[in-house]
């Protein structure tokens, strides 16, 4: 039987990623789905033989005593107090990226997380990945100076989609940017300022900066760089880096540069045991069933720093000034 899981959204990336991989994996059940729209939910839900629920109020009403974790995977908008409910009944939690729009909510249901001693991780795959893996081996010990990294892709979503809006998404900084500035922290550490320009200069299609540039001061004294674009023909993203004895280009499932004089270039395949998404899930169900957290690289607490740091990039476009997160 394994771990019994709800799922609160069923479309996004619980559609196209985990439910394929919750499939495949004998340590885990899905008994029930919650999405507002029926339909989404009751396909979900045929297909693991789950209960369907429209209200997430229901769920925790009717069926918590059923359930050991909850996967929840809402718009950024949307989070309301699903994860509270949730946290109160000491369930543990799967929260997808980005945790919300502001930073008070995410306090909120930190807070709630902590004072219920509940296992809770966040979607951050990047963490998982074998190509940042192998960065983190290759770097352990030498000084990183600069990391230069790029979140360049097209508008998502149809017309009048939430994702195009800056006060349901946040904008392609804090919905889809925030892994490459996440991977950023976990690699150079935490960020005590960041400096951030953008504009609206070629789409139509959303109301928020089509192409940003941050610069950030971290902690460590490494300096960091992101660019976004939502506007660009092809998707590219990724991180160069600068250490000594080290240059590194690094992807999810690739690593190639140059290490004390030597060339590398590995591929790594992410359709198998390799797969972030995979490592993070099975990492988070272990997590659920030891009750030791010890395994997971993206905890809530860390996670809301990343939030943090990508709504810092948007109030410094909005200033023009740098933001302090010290």
């Amino acid at each position: 039987m394994g771990v019994q899981l709800a799922f609160i959204g069923s479309g996004g990336v619980a559609n196209w990623q985990h439910f394929d991989n919750l499939e495949r994996m004998d340590d885990a059940e899905i008994v029930a789905i919650c999405d507002i729209d029926e339909e989404a939910a009751r396909t979900a839900a045929d297909r693991f033989d789950a209960d369907v629920y429209t209200d997430h109020r229901d769920l925790y009403e009717e069926a918590s005593n059923e359930i050991d974790a909850v996967f929840v995977c809402l718009p950024p908008f949307a989070h309301e107090d699903q994860e509270l409910m949730a946290a109160e009944r000491g369930i543990d939690l799967f929260v997808e990226k980005p945790l919300a729009l502001s930073n008070e909510k995410a306090g909120e249901i930190w807070d709630a997380i902590e004072e219920n001693d509940v296992v809770a991780q966040v979607g951050y795959n990047w963490r998982y990945s074998p190509g940042v893996d192998r960065a983190r081996e290759l770097l352990e010990g030498r000084t990183i100076g600069y990391i230069d990294g790029r979140w360049w892709g097209g508008v998502a979503g149809g017309e009048d989609h939430w994702w195009r809006h800056a006060d349901r998404s946040g904008g392609q900084t804090v919905e889809q940017a925030t892994h490459t500035f996440d991977t950023i922290r976990y690699l150079a550490g935490d960020v005590d300022r960041v400096f951030a320009a953008g504009e609206n200069r070629i789409s139509e299609l959303v109301d928020f900066s089509d192409v940003t540039s941050a610069t950030m001061k971290h902690e460590s004294g490494a300096v960091s760089h992101v660019s976004t674009s939502c506007v660009a023909e092809d998707h590219q993203g990724g991180l160069d880096i600068v250490a000594d004895g080290a240059t590194l280009e690094v992807h999810q499932n690739a690593i190639e540069g140059i290490v004390d004089g030597e060339e590398i270039d590995e591929e790594f395949d992410r359709e198998v045991e390799d797969n972030p998404y995979v490592r993070e899930v099975q990492a988070f169900l272990e997590a659920v069933e030891t009750g030791d957290d010890a395994g997971v690289r993206a905890p809530y607490a860390d996670s809301t720093k990343s939030l943090a740091l990508t709504l810092a990039v948007n109030e410094s476009i909005e200033s023009g000034n740098p933001v302090d997160l010290s």
